[in-house]
């Protein structure tokens, strides 16, 4: 049997003997440390599925080994309720690893093949106070990555960082936020099928690491469906959690501006979402704006500030919508994802706009799945005034149209290892295109006490 198997069983026989308990928690530990070591050994084979989860509770797109893992969670957090294991605030959440090693062919430079070996870990979780009061945390690890193929970048060089720490209060009707945490801003960055579509998204359009107030209002329409609206105002996040703990980087500073970091609540985010339509029950939705206020802007290139006159509020737009695990036959669940998203403005720069278009497949058999996403973005750099091109990185935008395309097949053990082996390529440069072949290993832990 299993060792997480082992562990619920443990857990929902209802074990009263406290003496029972520490040495269930003793066990856990060390589960834990011998599991990460099968992930590593599966991790030379294979790869795994996604990147680390959002804090944030969505529609999933598990296959069923991972629906079981929650569910197994869920019994593990009644057990520890009912038994009254610890007295309130009770905590719940996840932790998991995850490998990653990437071969890369550019092409812009064909002698440059490089090999990246890296790693990502996190402990994300709500410490309740109440059953509706609680703090979210989202602890997130990260080692170095290397072209020097000869090296093990696995745990060298590592750093953590706070993704989120928020206080939250969650009604039925409605909820409250305050603190860190990432702004509900388009589904492709949590839906997005291979192993880098999520990661993606987030990289070119996500609005993470912001000092956030806000709430949403929710809406049971019967029939019609369950709806939030949501609006927050924010702010860059520049005091102490910026900053990373075992690496060099410095936490955000006020002085480099740009979009949103303007050390005062005036950005904001207004999004409706919605899904459990009766009509159409495996659909969800999404429409959502951003204001990034741009009052100043540092360019590292000169060393020297912006001039004004080249600078403008960055506002976004996104609709978005999926269809969840759609059954079209012998088992084979479907979830299709398309996405618009619209930039103005970017990078706080007056006129540089770009347009985002998403399409993404994420086939589920059992406990295989196949994903496939493709991006298509543009923007009107030759249209661009001279001047403000200098103030762009020629490194990122050199034409007008940039696309990106990925394929991965996965496949989850019994015992919650998640393997995967994807294949990328984009031509971000103008008149190149580079070629990556990853895999990735991955295993999540749920728990609760």
């Amino acid at each position: 049997m299993m060792i997480l198997d082992l562990y619920f069983i443990i857990m929902s026989a209802k074990i009263i003997s406290l003496k029972q308990k520490m040495n269930s928690y003793k066990y856990l530990k060390k589960s834990l440390i011998a599991i990460v070591g099968v992930g590593a050994i599966v991790f030379s084979a294979s790869s795994s599925a996604q990147s680390a989860p959002e804090a944030s509770v969505s529609v999933s797109q598990d296959t069923k080994a991972e629906t079981a893992s929650e569910k197994k969670a869920e019994a593990i957090k009644l057990a520890a309720e009912k038994e009254k294991l610890f007295k309130t605030p009770l905590f719940e959440g996840k932790a998991g690893i995850s490998f990653f090693v990437e071969d890369t062919y550019s092409g812009k430079d064909t002698s440059n093949t490089p090999q990246n070996s890296y790693s990502r870990g996190y402990i994300l979780g709500n410490l309740y106070a109440t059953k509706d009061l609680y703090l979210s945390a989202n602890l997130r690890f990260s080692s170095s990555t290397s072209s020097n193929s000869t090296q093990n970048y696995f745990f060298d060089d590592g750093s953590a960082f706070f993704a989120e720490l928020a206080v939250r209060y969650d009604a039925d009707d409605y909820s409250l936020v305050a603190g860190k945490t990432s702004i509900n801003y388009s589904l492709s960055r949590n839906f997005a099928a291979g192993i880098w579509g999520k990661s993606f998204a987030k990289k070119e359009y996500g609005v993470d690491g912001m000092m956030v107030l806000g709430g949403a209002y929710k809406i049971d329409a019967g029939e019609y469906g369950n709806h939030s609206l949501s609006g927050n105002v924010f702010m860059v996040d520049t005091t102490g959690l910026s900053d990373t703990y075992g690496s060099t980087r410095d936490p955000n500073q006020l002085s480099a501006g740009g979009p949103a970091n303007t050390g005062k609540f005036n950005n904001y985010a207004i999004s409706l979402d919605g899904l459990a339509i009766k009509a159409i029950p495996k659909f969800r939705y999404q429409l959502a704006t951003v204001r990034l206020t741009t009052e100043s802007l540092y360019n590292q290139a000169t060393q020297s500030q912006v001039p004004s006159q080249f600078l403008a509020n960055e506002q976004r737009y996104v609709a978005s919508a999926l269809l969840n695990k759609i059954d079209v036959g012998a088992g084979v669940k479907l979830t299709p994802l398309v996405e618009y998203n619209r930039v103005l403005n970017s990078l706080g720069l007056a006129g540089f706009n770009k347009s985002y278009y998403v399409g993404s497949l994420l086939f589920g058999y059992k406990q295989w799945n196949f994903g496939v996403t493709s991006t298509v973005w543009d923007g009107n750099w030759s249209g661009e005034a001279s001047n403000v091109k200098r103030l762009i990185p020629s490194n990122a935008y050199l034409s007008d149209r940039w696309n990106q395309q990925q394929v991965s097949i996965g496949y989850t053990f019994q015992n919650g290892i998640q393997t995967s082996i994807g294949y990328k390529k984009d031509n971000q440069v103008a008149g190149t295109t580079s070629q990556t072949v990853g895999l990735n290993a991955k295993y999540d832990l749920p728990f609760a006490f």
